[in-house]
């Protein structure tokens, strides 16, 4: 009774919003990832000095493994039914 009249009351969070704030940070966390991927799949290609070629791939694909990681874990967490995690998934395989 304790804990519901303080999450009712605002002083603690119950078990259920931390879990969707949770899968909330999680779905924000591959929505950032993927456009950190599309940043360096734009700056991959607008690489003309000979010299950043190689940190160019290495960014690259620094920032596609982790948003793969990311992909997966949200997966595994259960928000394979979001819109937004499908739409990401369909970018990911083209």
């Amino acid at each position: 009774m304790k804990n519901y009249l303080l999450a009712f009351l605002g002083g603690k969070k119950t078990e259920e919003e931390e879990k969707s704030e949770d899968k909330q940070e999680l779905v924000n966390s591959v929505q950032a990832a993927q456009r950190e991927w599309q940043a360096a799949q734009t700056y991959f290609e607008s690489v003309s000095e000979p010299e950043l070629v190689d940190y160019a791939i290495y960014k690259l694909e620094t920032a596609r493994r982790m948003y793969m990681y990311l992909l997966n874990l949200a997966k595994k967490e259960g928000l394979e039914n979001k819109g937004v995690l499908y739409e990401n998934n369909k970018a990911a395989q083209s």
